[in-house]
Protein backbone atom coordinates (compact mmCIF):
# COMPACT_ATOMS: atom_id res chain seq x y z
CA UNK A 1 0.00 0.00 0.00
CA UNK A 2 1.49 3.87 -0.94
CA UNK A 3 0.29 4.90 2.59
CA UNK A 4 2.19 7.59 3.80
CA UNK A 5 4.91 7.08 6.61
CA UNK A 6 3.97 10.84 7.72
CA UNK A 7 0.53 10.64 7.68
CA UNK A 8 -1.72 10.31 11.05
CA UNK A 9 -3.37 7.11 11.48
CA UNK A 10 -6.63 6.88 14.08
CA UNK A 11 -6.84 4.08 15.75
CA UNK A 12 -9.94 2.54 13.57
CA UNK A 13 -7.83 3.55 10.55
CA UNK A 14 -4.77 0.94 12.39
CA UNK A 15 -7.37 -1.61 12.85
CA UNK A 16 -8.56 -1.84 9.11
CA UNK A 17 -4.67 -2.14 8.49
CA UNK A 18 -4.46 -4.69 10.65
CA UNK A 19 -7.18 -7.13 9.48
CA UNK A 20 -6.41 -6.49 5.80
CA UNK A 21 -2.91 -7.05 6.45
CA UNK A 22 -1.73 -3.73 5.16
CA UNK A 23 2.30 -3.10 4.51
CA UNK A 24 3.11 0.60 4.18
CA UNK A 25 6.62 1.14 3.01
CA UNK A 26 8.93 3.73 3.15
CA UNK A 27 11.94 5.91 3.09
CA UNK A 28 12.84 8.71 5.40
CA UNK A 29 15.22 11.34 5.10
CA UNK A 30 17.41 11.16 8.26
CA UNK A 31 17.04 15.24 8.21
CA UNK A 32 13.52 15.23 9.31
CA UNK A 33 13.87 13.45 12.13
CA UNK A 34 14.32 15.90 14.34
CA UNK A 35 15.00 14.22 17.85
CA UNK A 36 16.86 11.23 16.14
CA UNK A 37 19.49 13.86 14.10
CA UNK A 38 20.64 15.41 17.33
CA UNK A 39 22.71 12.17 17.97
CA UNK A 40 24.01 11.87 14.80
CA UNK A 41 27.18 13.65 13.10
CA UNK A 42 25.61 14.16 9.82
CA UNK A 43 21.99 14.48 8.87
CA UNK A 44 22.84 13.31 5.43
CA UNK A 45 20.96 9.94 4.44
CA UNK A 46 18.01 7.89 5.00
CA UNK A 47 15.99 5.09 6.35
CA UNK A 48 14.00 2.37 4.43
CA UNK A 49 11.25 1.22 6.01
CA UNK A 50 8.09 -1.20 6.71
CA UNK A 51 5.52 -1.88 8.61
CA UNK A 52 3.64 -5.10 8.31
CA UNK A 53 0.14 -4.98 10.30
CA UNK A 54 -1.51 -7.21 11.67
CA UNK A 55 -4.47 -8.26 14.08
CA UNK A 56 -3.20 -10.31 17.26
CA UNK A 57 -5.14 -13.52 18.45
CA UNK A 58 -5.01 -11.26 21.75
CA UNK A 59 -7.43 -8.64 20.34
CA UNK A 60 -4.45 -5.81 20.16
CA UNK A 61 -2.97 -4.08 17.15
CA UNK A 62 0.46 -5.73 15.99
CA UNK A 63 2.91 -4.32 13.78
CA UNK A 64 6.25 -5.94 12.46
CA UNK A 65 8.44 -3.13 11.78
CA UNK A 66 11.84 -3.45 9.42
CA UNK A 67 14.02 -0.95 8.59
CA UNK A 68 17.62 -0.28 7.44
CA UNK A 69 19.86 2.57 7.84
CA UNK A 70 23.44 4.09 8.13
CA UNK A 71 23.85 6.92 10.14
CA UNK A 72 26.91 9.14 10.81
CA UNK A 73 28.20 9.11 14.60
CA UNK A 74 31.34 10.02 16.38
CA UNK A 75 33.75 7.79 17.70
CA UNK A 76 33.93 8.62 21.63
CA UNK A 77 37.81 8.01 21.47
CA UNK A 78 39.00 9.72 18.29
CA UNK A 79 35.88 12.20 18.21
CA UNK A 80 36.51 11.48 14.13
CA UNK A 81 32.96 10.70 12.36
CA UNK A 82 31.77 7.31 11.04
CA UNK A 83 29.36 5.26 9.27
CA UNK A 84 26.92 3.06 11.47
CA UNK A 85 24.89 0.47 9.60
CA UNK A 86 21.78 -0.34 11.19
CA UNK A 87 19.10 -2.91 10.40
CA UNK A 88 16.55 -4.56 12.58
CA UNK A 89 13.18 -5.98 12.96
CA UNK A 90 10.89 -5.05 15.87
CA UNK A 91 7.21 -6.49 16.82
CA UNK A 92 5.08 -3.71 18.18
CA UNK A 93 1.89 -3.95 19.74
CA UNK A 94 0.29 -0.47 19.57
CA UNK A 95 -2.29 0.86 22.15
CA UNK A 96 -4.20 4.04 23.41
CA UNK A 97 -3.18 5.99 26.73
CA UNK A 98 -6.09 3.85 28.58
CA UNK A 99 -5.62 0.76 27.18
CA UNK A 100 -1.41 -0.21 27.14
CA UNK A 101 -0.81 -2.97 28.56
CA UNK A 102 -0.08 -4.01 31.98
CA UNK A 103 2.19 -7.03 30.70
CA UNK A 104 2.86 -6.82 27.01
CA UNK A 105 3.13 -10.75 25.29
CA UNK A 106 6.64 -11.88 24.89
CA UNK A 107 8.66 -10.77 22.05
CA UNK A 108 6.81 -7.27 21.60
CA UNK A 109 7.59 -3.97 22.67
CA UNK A 110 4.48 -1.64 23.42
CA UNK A 111 3.77 1.54 21.90
CA UNK A 112 1.59 3.99 23.47
CA UNK A 113 -0.82 5.66 20.34
CA UNK A 114 -0.51 10.13 20.57
CA UNK A 115 -4.26 11.27 21.16
CA UNK A 116 -5.46 7.70 19.82
CA UNK A 117 -3.26 8.07 16.95
CA UNK A 118 -0.33 6.96 14.95
CA UNK A 119 2.43 8.50 12.87
CA UNK A 120 4.38 5.79 11.24
CA UNK A 121 7.66 7.96 10.98
CA UNK A 122 7.27 8.75 14.55
CA UNK A 123 7.49 5.03 15.25
CA UNK A 124 10.23 4.87 13.19
CA UNK A 125 12.30 7.50 14.39
CA UNK A 126 11.50 6.15 17.84
CA UNK A 127 12.94 2.77 16.96
CA UNK A 128 16.79 4.05 15.93
CA UNK A 129 16.67 6.24 18.72
CA UNK A 130 16.63 3.44 21.09
CA UNK A 131 19.45 1.45 18.28
CA UNK A 132 22.05 3.88 18.44
CA UNK A 133 24.63 2.58 20.42
CA UNK A 134 25.40 4.65 23.61
CA UNK A 135 29.08 4.88 22.83
CA UNK A 136 30.42 5.13 19.37
CA UNK A 137 33.73 3.68 20.36
CA UNK A 138 33.03 -0.05 20.55
CA UNK A 139 31.66 0.35 17.24
CA UNK A 140 34.36 1.74 15.83
CA UNK A 141 37.90 -0.07 17.15
CA UNK A 142 38.96 -0.76 13.45
CA UNK A 143 39.62 2.95 12.23
CA UNK A 144 43.10 4.63 11.40
CA UNK A 145 42.61 6.92 13.37
CA UNK A 146 41.85 5.36 16.31
CA UNK A 147 45.12 3.43 15.88
CA UNK A 148 47.01 6.98 16.09
CA UNK A 149 45.36 8.23 19.13
CA UNK A 150 46.28 4.72 20.55
CA UNK A 151 50.10 5.65 19.51
CA UNK A 152 50.52 8.86 20.71
CA UNK A 153 49.04 7.62 23.98
CA UNK A 154 51.84 4.51 23.85
CA UNK A 155 49.31 1.80 24.93
CA UNK A 156 49.58 -1.35 23.46
CA UNK A 157 45.74 -2.04 23.49
CA UNK A 158 42.84 -0.02 22.90
CA UNK A 159 40.45 -0.50 25.61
Amino acid sequence: MSGSLHAWYSLRDLESLAAREVTLRGELDLGKLTRLVSLLHSDVGSVRAALRFRQRRDGWVGVELDYQAAVHLVCQRCLEPFRYDMADRVDVVLADAASVPSAVPAGTEPFELEEGRLQPAQLIEDELIVAIPTSGRSMHRGHDACHAVKASCGSSELP
